[in-house]
């Protein structure tokens, strides 16, 4: 039941009361639990045949205790590996607190360690992380191996992590999607309401709305106030320490706590980082540690690089590039980029020190250790070279991102120096310090765009010059509210973007005299 105070915006409470409290990395189980599933075999024989059956009856064997179940094959393509993950429902009490558990294989990660690490590192920020911990799974007295028994999230997580609403919506978002944008594309599948489904997602729409169309000279306090923004920030940096990968279909969480107002971001699916060591691969080989930043936004070059890949391998689809708008707009405001720099800074002394890091991965290694020789899917030899692999990782990650943030940091040349939809005007501006030509550059209303064609007129801008162009001469219109991008036909990130909300008549976007990378609204006849 929900108060009175939380019908409106709520209470503006936070999750976290000490942004400064030290990163720690929670502590390591000291032991590896067996669980066991007692299936019959025309059930296995059914989930063989079919990976999409349904929830079928079994038996969940824990410390000598019997537990009716309901169990599925869990996961997507993973439901085609040879070491399936399962999802596990109690029928009559819960488990540990927990009326659902998933149990995810991690057969295409040789390390065993990637998704542990990346929720680890979470929690460790002291964002509201599913816990993962390692257990022994058997089926029918078959020891199937190592697996991953990862929290959901679902009422019982809103209890475990404290949130101030243990009747928060929750929201997972859609296939091909997790992009927070107020519409989707006919290849993406909708947010799905997991609590609360009666009530509508109104509350969904209004902030996939502000997320996308909020002024920009208003968007920092704005997610400061709707969203628990040093959260999320946080969440990208642990994106980015693990390359996080294929986050549009991760079938992430958004939560809407109605006490406080605001919305959490919970990731999910982290096996997708582009650090897992995938099945295949030499023992003795090179992490892959170029995952561009900020990942998943518009600055993020394996965006396009993904979107060119889907195109070729489903050309009967309407793809557009996947990105998302919520990163996309931190990485672009000068002051959230700010925040977020430092925030990946810190993490990066406090818990991706080669020595932290290293003795973490150690830890982990002698845990399973004994539990992985007789794993019947997974590569021992892979499995002791795990260490090696992801310390070679870290340090060169390290590196990477350090030359990232030079370059992502570094004064922009050319921008988008003001926009007035009203009288269907923009202008572009040269910061830099050499010429730069027009001629073969092209302004869009949207940042998704996949064919580019020139359309700025055979112009050359000196340093500091400014140039007015009419929106008809671009063969553009500008509505109201809504997205404009300056792109460089030959690279796959576009050099300027702005998203933008409705203002009021008389007023335009106009980038700020005493710092030229903060947006303002200004008079029309400034």
């Amino acid at each position: 039941m929900l108060c009175a105070c939380q019908l409106g915006e709520g209470n503006g409470a936070t999750m976290l009361p000490d942004p400064d409290a030290p990163f720690t990395l929670p502590p390591l189980q000291t032991t590896v639990e067996q669980y066991e599933l007692v299936v019959p075999e025309q059930t296995l024989k059914l989930f063989a045949d079919d990976v999409d059956a349904p929830e079928q009856p079994a038996v969940f064997v824990h410390d000598g205790k019997r537990h009716d179940i309901l169990l599925r094959l869990r996961g997507n393509s993973s439901r085609y590996w040879p070491k399936r993950s399962w999802r596990v429902e109690f029928v009559d009490n819960k488990f540990e607190g927990r009326k659902k558990v998933n149990l995810i294989s991690e057969w295409m990660d040789g390390t065993m360690m990637v998704e542990k690490l990346g929720f680890d590192l979470l929690a460790a920020m002291h964002a509201p992380s599913p816990v993962a911990k390692y257990v022994r799974l058997v089926i029918n007295g078959h020891y199937e191996g190592v697996y991953l028994d990862a929290e959901r999230v679902d009422k019982d997580f809103l209890d475990a992590h404290r949130f101030f609403d243990d009747d928060a919506s929750i929201y997972r978002c859609g296939r091909k999607d997790c992009e927070m944008k107020p519409w989707r594309a006919a290849f993406q599948s909708n947010w799905q309401k997991k609590t609360n489904e009666h009530e509508g997602r109104q509350e969904l729409d209004t902030i996939l709305e502000r997320i996308t169309f909020t002024p920009e000279p208003d968007l920092a306090s704005v997610l400061g106030q709707r969203i628990e923004l040093e959260l999320y920030l946080r969440t990208m940096v642990m994106d980015a320490l693990i390359s996080n990968n294929t986050t549009e279909d991760s079938r992430s969480y958004f939560i809407h706590d109605r006490i406080s107002g605001r919305w959490i971001y919970v990731p999910w699916d982290l096996n997708n980082s582009a650090l897992r060591w995938t099945p295949g691969s030499n023992v003795g080989g090179r992490p892959r540690i170029d995952r561009p930043m900020f990942g998943f936004s518009v600055t993020d070059s394996w965006v396009q690089a993904r979107y060119e890949e889907r195109v070729i391998t489903h050309p009967e689809i309407a793809w557009h590039p996947i990105s998302s708008n919520l990163n996309t707009r931190i990485a672009m405001n000068p002051e959230l980029r700010a925040r977020l720099v430092v925030l990946l800074e810190r993490a990066q002394r406090e818990l991706f020190q080669a020595d932290v890091f290293g003795a973490r991965v150690d830890a982990i290694h002698a845990l399973l250790r004994p539990h992985m020789a007789d794993d019947p899917y997974m590569s021992i030899e892979k499995f002791d070279d795990a260490p090696r692999y992801l310390k070679d990782y870290n340090a060169a990650r390290v590196e990477f991102i350090q030359a990232e943030l030079a370059r992502l940091t570094a004064p922009p040349t050319l921008v988008i120096s003001a926009l007035d939809p009203h009288q269907q005007r923009v202008a572009l501006k040269n910061l830099g310090a050499s010429p730069i030509e027009l001629r073969n550059l092209v302004l869009v209303t949207n940042v998704r765009s996949t064919t580019f064609s020139p359309n700025l007129p055979a112009r050359t801008l000196g340093p500091g010059e400014s140039i007015d162009l009419e929106a008809k001469a671009l063969g553009l219109t500008f509505s109201s509210k809504g997205e404009l991008a300056l792109f460089d036909p030959t690279r796959v990130t576009p050099l300027d973007v702005l998203f933008y909300g409705e203002i009021p008549s008389g007023t335009v976007y106009a980038r700020g005299e005493a710092d030229p990378l903060r947006w303002e609204l200004a008079d029309q006849d400034d």
